[in-house]
This record gives C-alpha cells, sequence and structure tokens, in this order.
C-alpha cells in the first residue's frame, strides 16, 4: 500500500505541482532502491501523467471557440509539429520548461492519439531510463551514498 501511494504521490506531482519532473524522478529514485519492478510502475506512471496532459489540450480544442484558436501562440505551435512532426513528444521529456506544453498542444492540435501515446510511450521509457542509469551510478558515489542515507533517516 505504502508503493501505491508513492507511485500516485509522483503521478499528482508530475500533474499538478510545479516542481520539476526532474526532481521529482530523483526524489522517486533516492528514496527507494532502482529495480526492474521499480523501471517499469514509473515508465507507466510518467506514460499515463503525459497522456492526461495530452487529454486536457484535446478537451481545450473543443471547448475554445474557433475564433480563439488562432492565436499567434497557437499558430507557432501548429508549425513546430507540422515542421517537426510527433518528434517533437520524444525531444520534449528532455527540455524542461516545454516538456508539459508540448504535450497540452499536441493535444490541441489534434494529433493522433495512437501516434501521440507511441511517441509518449518511448520518450518516458528513453527518460526514465536514463534518470535509473544517473541514480544507479550516482549510487556508487559514497558522498551520493551518504545523502541518500540522510534522506532515508528523515
Amino acid at each position: 500500500m505504502e508503493l501505491l501511494t508513492q507511485y500516485v504521490m509522483l503521478a499528482v506531482g508530475i500533474m499538478f505541482t510545479p516542481l520539476s519532473d526532474d526532481v521529482l524522478m530523483i526524489t522517486h529514485l533516492t528514496v527507494t532502491t532502482p529495480d526492474w519492478a521499480l523501471f517499469i510502475t514509473t515508465w507507466i506512471v510518467f506514460t499515463l501523467a503525459f497522456s492526461w496532459f495530452y487529454l486536457i489540450g484535446r478537451g481545450l480544442h473543443r471547448v475554445i471557440p474557433s475564433s480563439r484558436r488562432n492565436s499567434r501562440y497557437l499558430n507557432r505551435a501548429k508549425t513546430l509539429y507540422e515542421r517537426y512532426g510527433s518528434r517533437i513528444v520524444l525531444v520534449s521529456y528532455f527540455i524542461p520548461g516545454l516538456r508539459h506544453p508540448l504535450h497540452y498542444i499536441a493535444g490541441f492540435t489534434s494529433l493522433k492519439f495512437r501516434t501521440y501515446a507511441l511517441y509518449n510511450a518511448i520518450s518516458a521509457l528513453l527518460y526514465t531510463g536514463a534518470w535509473f542509469v544517473v541514480i544507479r551510478l550516482a549510487g556508487q558515489v559514497p558522498a551520493f551514498q551518504q545523502l541518500q542515507d540522510w534522506v532515508l533517516a528523515l
């Protein structure tokens, strides 16, 4: 039950707090021992949380009147998606500040959900994998181990 609570808190943190996803990921991986089960479940949490952003964007597309859809910023975003296609979703995970907005815009510009879901799942897999490698390597550094022990003692 404690592990489920931790995943719910991670998902809520990703979706509703202004904290960086990188900070949330580091904290999540630091307070537990990274293993395959943690990797897979964290990947699923990130995939579902970012799908939430897509769905919000899709809902906004239906709610906002068409006269307001032609704003300068939305036209720039549409141009970005036309130029780079769905690959922009893949890259967005690794660009803080653009990570969330690009997923909203993917939904708003009516990118097909299948295409979005594929790129989102691959992106979340790469993002989660990169952080797992970093935390695993950092775990071999004595100073990081001391910091981790201190955090876990709180």
